[in-house]
């Protein structure tokens, strides 16, 4: 699977390795409707960067057919996603 990250997934300085450890290890992944330029469906990702923390990431990405991911958010999750984590990992 090809895996591509956009220059606005590079925003907020989010090591790749990070946004991948959420993706494999996610807490929440819901489809939300298409945004920036993204018809969708896009996918919601909120997960560790890695096992030693409680801090959580907010991961977007497309799927680019034939088998291919475009990641195109990633940052520090914000209030805006935080309903979304089960009720026990609520800060």
């Amino acid at each position: 699977m090809g895996i591509k990250f956009t220059a606005s997934a590079e925003k907020h300085h989010i090591p790749h390795g990070d946004a991948m450890y959420a993706i494999e290890h996610s807490v929440a992944r819901v489809k939300i409707p298409g945004r920036d330029g993204h018809p969708g469906p896009v996918i919601l990702i909120i997960g560790h960067p890695h096992g030693q923390t409680d801090r959580y990431l907010e991961v977007m990405y497309v799927i680019d057919p034939p088998r291919g991911l475009s990641i195109f958010h990633v940052m520090d999750l914000t209030d805006k996603y935080r309903h979304l984590l089960p009720e026990r990992n609520q800060a």
